[in-house]
């Protein structure tokens, strides 16, 4: 701005000097001959009253002046350029006519006797007489050309003060300009007429400073709410770029952190993921599912739209691991019922054929009785297993919570256990170091423990042990049960707890397990907020150990 107004007001001044020339130097020149006029009028008048010898001598002593006397008839009587009898008469000379008829007579032009141009003054004297001067008449060029030199001198100051004058005229201009506080334009003063713009600059401000605030405040909270999603969330343009992205995306990839500007590959390389983002950056939904060792992930990804035109893509990311296991425990589950009913329900049904044919003696029709009634024991305790399940893992059981010993609980599930251990030939034994008072649903933890007590002994060899131990270790009540069994493989220890498995599936269904014991004994545990810890050798034994909050 400041080079803009310096040029503005340099040019202005040059131009205005440039004019002033034009005007005052013919001006002057206009001056300087009417000047040159009066003097050779005085002159004249001056040299009219001398005699003749008088102007002879002065005509020699004048340096720049031609005089020359001339009779009324024309003749040269004198001439101080030349010798007087060889010019030819002068009485048809301008200036000679002016003179005889008013007195005084003026003329400018080419001398045929010098060959230059002369400027002629002519004064009549009192006895006829012309006596006339004659100088050199400049040009305007010539006398343009005899300034110049001066003229150039003057000029040269004069643009050396102006450029110096225009800076300082600039910077007064817009040093009051630059120096605007944009936060408090309207404390500038010195300019009355910047006030309406100040006041526009201001509200213009004001109105700026609320929406930048209104934009990190809408940011923060679009940061802060996506920040805290469990989902993962990416929008990126059509070029594939990040322009917002969350920590929770980088988390499920497990991938390093990139910045906004990065391509969004740079979160995960896999195929479903790019053939996702692709089928959105060209104007469609997709979904994939990506399955990699430790998550199952679900990318959706949308187009974004304007005016018709793809401008990016809204990229989702979520965790499904559970929903998916849960799925596939569900598969398996109704698998595993459908399987588990089929058996006994098939065996009742084929007794239930032969009996109906008639011919069944009467001895075996009693062991077809007996295998009928044990079946539908069965059936009536994978009933009960099933819906006792589903109600602890729906939070649906309603057992009164109270402040029980386990030790007592313990001791009672032994009591009802020891013919079913004698019948395996295993020891069942209590050994309770402390009296384990929790608060707890007691018929919860019966079951708990009469789970694990019948699995103890229906996987034991004859002639073992199983022990029940109640113990105290800092704020946690210990209820363990160990056995001398056939162990757990280390294939199986992180599956033992799923409902319907089983280490040892033949001698698992001929002892009559349904396969959901260690699923309630799980459940029943998260009931109490109980934790549960598994050692386990083959062929050595395996001991459970499941920690309750004291009282």
């Amino acid at each position: 701005m400041n080079k803009r107004i310096f040029q503005t007001v340099f040019l202005s001044i040059i131009l205005t000097l440039v004019l002033v020339l034009a005007v005052s130097v013919p001006v002057f020149y206009t001056a300087y001959e009417s000047r040159i006029d009066e003097d050779l009028i005085a002159e004249l008048r001056f040299l009219s009253a001398s005699d003749d010898e008088v102007l002879e001598s002065l005509g020699s002593a004048v340096p720049g002046r031609r005089i020359t006397l001339i009779s009324p008839e024309g003749k040269v009587l004198y001439e101080s350029e030349r010798d007087a009898d060889g010019m030819e008469n002068h009485f048809s000379r301008p200036e000679v006519q002016e003179a005889l008829l008013y007195g005084i007579g003026e003329d400018t032009r080419e001398s045929n006797t010098l060959l230059e141009d002369l400027h002629y003054a002519a004064y009549r004297r009192q006895d006829g007489s012309v006596l006339r001067l004659a100088v050199p008449a400049d040009t305007l060029f010539s006398f343009f050309m005899e300034m110049l030199l001066p003229l150039s001198a003057i000029i040269l100051l004069l643009l050396l003060f102006f450029a110096w004058y225009s800076m300082k005229a600039a910077r007064r201009i817009t040093d009051p300009i630059n120096s605007i506080d944009l936060e408090h334009p309207e404390a500038l003063d010195g300019y009355e007429e910047l006030s309406p713009l100040l006041y526009r600059i201001s509200k213009q401000q004001s109105m700026i400073r609320e929406q930048i605030e209104s934009a990190e405040r809408r940011s923060h909270e679009f940061s802060i709410i996506t920040d805290n999603m469990s989902e993962g969330l990416a929008v990126i343009d059509k070029e594939m770029r990040l322009l917002s992205v969350n920590r929770a995306a980088f988390m499920l990839f497990d991938a390093e952190e990139v910045s906004a500007g990065d391509s969004v590959l740079a979160i995960n390389r896999s195929d479903p993921f790019s053939r996702a983002v692709s089928e959105a950056l060209s104007g469609r939904r997709a979904e994939e599912i990506i399955d990699n060792k430790t998550r199952t992930l679900q990318v959706i990804a949308s187009p974004v739209f304007e005016d018709s035109d793809v401008t990016g893509a809204v990229v989702i990311i979520m965790d499904i691991t559970e929903k998916s296991e849960r799925e596939r425990l569900r598969r398996e589950f109704t698998a595993n019922v459908s399987h588990e009913l089929k058996t006994p329900l098939t065996s009742i049904s084929g007794f239930a054929e032969l009996l109906k044919s008639g011919s069944i003696p009467e001895e075996t029709v009693k062991d077809f009785g007996r295998e009928i009634y044990s079946e539908s024991q069965r059936l009536i305790a994978l009933v009960h297993d099933i819906i006792r399940l589903s109600r602890l893992d729906e939070g649906e059981d309603s057992e009164s919570i109270e402040r029980i010993s386990i030790a007592e609980i313990a001791e009672e599930a032994a009591t009802r256990l020891r013919k079913r251990a004698d019948t395996f030939g295993v020891r069942l034994s209590v050994d309770a170091e402390d009296p384990g008072y929790i608060m707890g649903s007691d018929l919860l933890v019966d079951e708990m423990i009469t789970n694990l007590a019948d699995n103890a002994i229906k996987y034991n060899r004859r002639g073992g042990e199983a022990v029940i131990t109640v113990s105290k270790n800092g704020d946690s009540v210990l209820l363990s049960v160990r056995d001398t069994g056939i162990g757990i493989p280390d294939q199986d220890k992180d599956r033992v707890f799923e409902r319907f498995y089983r280490v040892d599936k033949s001698r698992s269904r001929a002892s009559g397990g349904t396969g959901l014991g260690l699923s309630i004994v799980r459940h029943a545990a998260m009931f109490h907020h109980a934790s549960i810890a598994l050692k386990s050798k083959l062929g050595e034994g395996t001991e459970i150990t499941i920690a309750f909050p004291s009282v």
